[in-house]
Parts: structure tokens; C-alpha cells; sequence
């Protein structure tokens, strides 16, 4: 029994010198600063989904029947929200290649809206040219509107293996396979209701009037998160070659496509497929 213990022993103190002696081929070379804009695809919630988001929604609970729904792409658009991320850039003594980058990312994972509106026609007067005899037909339009949006913001872990051509030129370029875990904070759902009318008249102008019945209403979601894979891809300047300053600085320019895995709790998992363009500092030691 003795044996074994010190043999188990011997074999952890061999294994803890290898893990030392690997870990100093290892350096922290490069420090990265990166921001960008998240291009995407667009994504949506059907009137259920916002209901169960909202469950105690007092503007949710009316009859939308009759009116017309209309899907807003996510991000206010279908296109943008912001990126930002810190990272280390760690490689081997012996080869540059291949670059191990890991850090902290924040993105702003935008908006996803719906809305509903509803739209009523009266005639409510009609003029007469006295000289000509033309009719002139007015018409007073009242619009009811709502508006669901659901909205959070995203810290992730963020790792990618690069390769790339010597970065010590003037210019090199690179690309890379990446992953990325999120855990949003600041989920949350808004409603909104709003309702106005406007007349028309023989000049063909319009007489717009908020009726003053304005709501909106706001309930707090569990926490999202999301899985993400993507490829780095980009071009690398430094910006001296002779003064040891500028010699460690670099400035880039990094493009991310990427397919997101995202679960929110109260509803269902969406896949969107983005795009991150983004512009980085980089320091190198």
C-alpha cells in the first residue's frame, strides 16, 4: 500500500513539474481593446410570446383582433447593436502561431419588437364650391397603436484561436475559430399604447391631435444567454518600425460572422445568424 501511495505520489509531482515547465513556454504577449456594431438577422415574437413575458400586462389584455400586426426586425432596424471587448492574447515562446485570445465582451443584445395598429375612417364634412360646384370630402382618421418590445444587455467569455502571418511586418492578416458564452442582465419587456387622430382637409394638409391617452408599461424578464461560434477574420497595421513605442502598438480592423444560440427562459431559443464589424487597439509586449 505504501508503494502505491508513494508511486501516486512520485507521478503528481512528475505531472505538477510538467504542467510548470509547459506553462513557462506560455507568455501573455498582446492586450486587445476592441469596438463594433453587431450586424443581424432579423428575429421576432408572435403576440403569445409577449404575453408571456408580460403576464400581468393591462394593455395586452384588450382585444387585438381586429387589428393589423406588424413585425420590427431586431435592433431597432434590421441591423445594429454595439460591441465591446477586452481580451489577452497569449502564445507560445517558441512560435507565434498559433494565437490564443480570451476575454470579456459586452453586447448590447437590442431590441425585438411587434406591433399592432388599427386605423378608423369617418367622413364628418363635405364643402361645396360655390363657383364651381366641386365637392370636397373631409375625413377625420383615429389610430390606435401598440407597441411590444423586449430588450438586454449581454456579458460574455470570449475565447478564439488565431493563425496568422508574421506580426512582425508592417502588415499581417489573420483568421481563427472563436466560441462565446453570454448571461444578459437587464431583461426586460415594454408595452406601449398610444392613440391619435387627424383630419384632412380640401388642401390636402393634415390636422394631427394626440388624444392624451398614452400608456406604457414594464415588467422585468429572467436572465437570457446565449451561445455563439464565429470565425475572426482581419487585417493587422502596426503603427512604427523603428521607435519601440509605436513598434508595440497596433491598430485593426476584424470581422466576426457568427451564428448565435440564444435561450430566453419564459419563451423559446432563437438562432441568428450576425455579423460583428468591429475596429481594435492592440498592444503587444
Amino acid at each position: 500500500m505504501r508503494k502505491i501511495q508513494i508511486l501516486l505520489m512520485a507521478l503528481f509531482v512528475i505531472n505538477g513539474l510538467k504542467a510548470q515547465e509547459d506553462a513557462k513556454k506560455i507568455r501573455v504577449s498582446e492586450f486587445h481593446v476592441q469596438n463594433g456594431i453587431v450586424f443581424n438577422s432579423g428575429q421576432h415574437f408572435g403576440l403569445a410570446d409577449y404575453k408571456t413575458l408580460a403576464p400581468n400586462s393591462e394593455l395586452l389584455a384588450n382585444d387585438l383582433s381586429t387589428f393589423q400586426g406588424n413585425d420590427y426586425f431586431i435592433f431597432n432596424g434590421p441591423t445594429s447593436s454595439s460591441y465591446q471587448t477586452i481580451q489577452l492574447g497569449l502564445t507560445f515562446k517558441s512560435n507565434p502561431n498559433p494565437l490564443w485570445r480570451i476575454g470579456i465582451s459586452h453586447i448590447s443584445l437590442g431590441d425585438i419588437s411587434k406591433g399592432f395598429s388599427k386605423s378608423t375612417v369617418v367622413p364628418y364634412d363635405t364643402l361645396t364650391s360655390s363657383q364651381t360646384g366641386q365637392q370636397y370630402f373631409l375625413d377625420s382618421t383615429y389610430s390606435e397603436n401598440y407597441n411590444m418590445n423586449y430588450s438586454s444587455q449581454q456579458l460574455r467569455l470570449e475565447t478564439s484561436l488565431i493563425y496568422r502571418t508574421n506580426p512582425e511586418n508592417r502588415w499581417s492578416v489573420y483568421a481563427g475559430i472563436g466560441l462565446s458564452f453570454g448571461l444578459s442582465y437587464n431583461a426586460s419587456t415594454r408595452i406601449d399604447y398610444n392613440s391619435y387622430s387627424y383630419s384632412s382637409s380640401y388642401d390636402q394638409s393634415y390636422d394631427y391631435s394626440n388624444l392624451g391617452q398614452d400608456k406604457r408599461e414594464y415588467f422585468e424578464n429572467k436572465s437570457n444567454w446565449s451561445t455563439s461560434v464565429f470565425v475572426p477574420m482581419g487585417i493587422d497595421f502596426r503603427l512604427g518600425k523603428k521607435r519601440e513605442f509605436w513598434k508595440r502598438l497596433h491598430l485593426y480592423h476584424e470581422m466576426k460572422p457568427s451564428i448565435t444560440y440564444t435561450t430566453i427562459p419564459e419563451v423559446k431559443r432563437l438562432t441568428n445568424v450576425n455579423i460583428v464589424n468591429s475596429l481594435g487597439l492592440k498592444v503587444s509586449f
